[in-house]
């Protein structure tokens, strides 16, 4: 097994990463260490985190290290310097006194973000969150414990009568397998535009602008997304300022967050979790 220790810039809040992490099965954490789920062109591998200081990291695991170390400081967001120093002096200051050391760690793949969005449409968290593991453990794989979530090529496969045994409803059937099926070279678009990666998603049925703006945020790391129809951002918005805005507020209230709503956007959510 390889080890590689990592000294950041910025202080990393190793735990209340994992914290919030805890509700997404794909990630499993035990004795204060992740073991992250990485899809390589080289195979399925498990990656190691566990911190030693709150600027000292120690990735580990089995397999090659250079793709492996990459794509966890990717998702992770270790390659880039801390957005909430940048938040500090807007009405978000308070919230980045809390929060301001985590950060927003990308989802297992774009595909898996947008397989992830279209589970949690109009559902509520806990409940996605169990169908979520429930079809990636169906339809994915499984390695030492932890659970790879199915590809593209795998899913174009599946019947839509499985998939509506795990309690999915015929519409999520239907734009789930629409996803799979589109060929979308999801790992090309990475070089793209948000514009064109948005123009791509949106043609799938199903795909509107919350779902397109949540896999711009997990699925590809940009910075300066905002999905103000989100319940828990109005929510957060509602304890912020005392009132619950209309989406339209929402937009003009977050204008002061960029070019680094994304992370805003983080900040938001756990402020009321």
């Amino acid at each position: 097994m390889w080890q590689e220790q990592l000294l950041l810039e910025d202080d990393y809040d190793f735990a209340g990463i994992r914290k919030r992490l805890r509700g997404d099965r794909l990630q499993v954490e035990q004795d204060g260490r992740l073991f992250v789920p990485l899809l390589l062109p080289e195979g399925n591998f498990i990656g190691q985190m566990e911190a030693s200081g709150p600027r000292t990291l120690l990735l580990s695991g089995n397999g090659p290290q250079k793709p492996m170390v990459q794509q966890l400081r990717r998702r992770f967001r270790l390659d880039t310097a801390n957005p909430s120093q940048h938040l500090s002096n807007t009405s978000l200051s308070e919230v980045v006194a809390t929060f301001g050391a985590e950060r927003l760690v990308l989802d297992i793949s774009p595909f898996t973000a947008l397989i992830r969005s279209i589970i949690h449409q109009q559902i509520n968290l806990a409940f996605a969150q169990v169908l979520m593991e429930r079809f990636c453990r169906t339809f994915g794989t499984e390695q030492n414990g932890v659970i790879f979530p199915p590809t593209p090529d795998r899913l174009r496969e599946v019947d839509p009568e499985q998939l509506r045994a795990l309690q999915l409803s015929g519409r999520k059937v239907e734009y789930l397998l629409g996803a799979a099926r589109a060929e979308i070279d999801f790992d090309q678009l990475t070089e793209s535009s948000d514009a064109t990666i948005a123009e791509t998603l949106i043609a799938l049925k199903g795909v509107g602008p919350w779902t397109v703006q949540n896999v711009l945020m997990f699925g590809y790391g940009r910075e300066d997304l905002f999905p103000a129809s989100d319940i828990g951002i109005l929510r957060a918005f509602e304890h912020l300022h005392g009132s619950r805005p209309s989406v339209e507020e929402a937009v003009l209230l977050a204008e002061e967050f960029a070019p680094y709503r994304s992370h805003a956007t983080y900040l938001l959510w756990r402020s009321i979790e």
